[in-house]
């Protein structure tokens, strides 16, 4: 059995909650160092990073505090980076992302340069794995807590 911990800072109109299974002691709200996402005693072992839009992420990949942040992560086995979109959805920025048109000539971070980041990312850090996930975040999620909480010795 596993809880899920949603970090404080989490917006309630995003993300997800768990109700309680058989399996999942459901969700508790509590602040947690790193991520959006974490489970109860694994804090230091799993973290789910959610990110809900690639205006968002565009705009992470290019700021040196989200650098900063990936190397808090560094000693985190695993650490999970949920994309809510798709690649098209990338390789389309800024269409489709609510930028006003009159200001894209002025946007640098484009879709090549957003998956170079993906890539750099992924090799500089090898327990972060970056997941296009569209709309299937929590599932993927429950997906990975599961496997996590199996890896666990004696239990």
């Amino acid at each position: 059995m596993y809880t899920v911990i949603r970090d404080t800072r989490e917006k309630l109109e995003y993300g997800w909650f768990w109700d309680k299974t058989a399996s999942c002691g459901g969700t508790v709200v509590a602040k947690l160092d790193q991520g959006d996402y974490s489970l109860e005693g694994y804090e230091d072992t799993v973290i789910i990073e959610r990110k809900g839009s690639v205006s968002e992420w565009a705009s992470n990949v290019t700021q040196t505090r989200f650098d900063r942040e990936l190397e808090r992560l560094r000693p985190i086995k695993y650490v999970w980076i949920l994309l809510e979109f798709n690649m098209i959805d990338i390789l389309n920025y800024p269409v489709g992302s609510g930028i006003p048109k009159k200001v894209w000539r002025s946007i640098k971070c484009r879709g090549p340069f957003i998956i170079k980041k993906m890539i750099e990312i992924e090799m500089e850090y090898p327990n972060i794995s970056i997941v296009l996930c569209g709309d299937q975040g929590k599932l993927i999620t429950s997906s990975i807590f599961k496997r996590v909480v199996e890896k666990r010795p004696n239990g």
